[in-house]
């Protein structure tokens, strides 16, 4: 991904491990002070979204059967869910801005 801002187009380095728990929608560049918003591609919602629908099913599924096995495939979805969206980001994804401009309107 291009982690770089949209105005000045100087990176934008990952903050610590508050910003990767809790992803604020809007961050303000370190360097322009200008702000910016994540630009969230629709397969990153995608994938996250079918990873967790796949894991509730799976958990519903043990609990209902009382499976440990399903257990052990629910954790291995979360487990490849949480891999395959870095590996997008590095393969797919490679050229997609990670930030947009958000855009001031006068007077507002």
């Amino acid at each position: 991904m291009d982690h770089r801002c949209p105005v000045c187009r100087k990176a934008i380095v990952r903050r610590g491990l508050s910003q990767t728990i809790m992803i604020k929608l809007e961050i303000q560049c370190p360097h322009c002070k200008n702000m910016v918003a994540y630009n969230i591609h629709r397969i990153e919602n995608t994938i996250v979204l079918l990873d967790f629908a796949a894991i509730v099913v799976l958990a519903a599924f043990a609990y209902w059967l009382q499976s440990r096995g399903l257990v052990v495939i629910a954790v291995a979805a979360a487990l490849v869910g949480a891999a395959a969206m870095p590996l997008i980001e590095r393969t797919w994804l490679r050229n997609w801005p990670r930030y947009a401009a958000i855009v001031q309107h006068p007077g507002a």
